[in-house]
């Protein structure tokens, strides 16, 4: 889903960085009341995990391949301000260092890899705060696939408002398109999300909800 060098006009990529850059400045603000001695090391830990779960690529429909985004899944384990910034230092190195989307469309990749998707996942975060089995799994994975199918969606409205989709490819045709391949990839993203969540919060929840939530859930449990 990153968006190559080239594809969007200026007016596109600079609304894009706006709001990314807006929604960035916001998660700054109230990351350090967010941040303590067990979620520092959470951050680390899964923007890893993350980085490396988008190097590896799966097939998905005869001559295409898909990866994990991870930004819903960020955003139900830290919380949306937390995955916003930890989505967009992965997707910095990726630009800077591995070429894998334009500088000039990093604001738009934030905003459909990063912030998108960690508003979805702060959503879907809520139902977890209480154990509700099934309810929970399933609300997490359909969070998934919205997550990758919206993203993909604002991609092709982006690159239509840039007039940059192939004369013969209309609107809608390539919504069609992008958004079956990316169902698919989405239906990975979502059964990845709930096998991971279910983990880390069985493991670690007080670094995922902090302790004292994480005492009276289990009290009440």
């Amino acid at each position: 889903m990153h968006i190559g060098p080239g594809f969007l006009s200026p007016p596109v990529w600079m609304g894009a960085a706006a709001v990314s850059g807006a929604a960035l400045a916001g998660s700054l603000a109230v990351a350090g009341r967010r941040l303590d001695d067990r979620k520092v090391p959470l951050m680390g830990v899964m923007g890893a995990f993350v980085f490396a779960a988008q190097m590896v690529n799966f097939p998905v429909l005869p001559g295409t391949s898909g990866h994990l985004g991870g930004g819903f899944l960020l955003g139900i384990l830290l919380g949306a301000p937390l995955a916003m910034i930890v989505m967009a230092s992965i997707l910095i190195v990726q630009a800077l260092v591995f070429q894998d989307g334009g500088i000039e469309a990093l604001g738009a990749n934030i905003l459909v890899m990063g912030v998108m998707p960690a508003v979805i996942g702060e959503a879907v975060r809520r139902l977890w705060l209480r154990p509700l089995g099934v309810l929970a799994d399933v609300a997490t994975f359909l969070g998934g696939v919205a997550a990758v199918v919206l993203g993909a969606t604002a991609v092709i409205l982006m690159l239509w408002v840039s007039d940059s989709l192939p004369g013969s490819v209309g609107l809608w045709r390539a919504i069609g398109v992008m958004d079956l391949v990316h169902l698919v990839i989405g239906v990975v993203e979502g059964a990845a999300s709930v096998a991971v969540a279910r983990y880390v919060l069985k493991v670690r929840r007080d670094a995922v909800f902090g302790e004292p939530l994480a005492q009276r859930e289990g009290a009440a449990a």
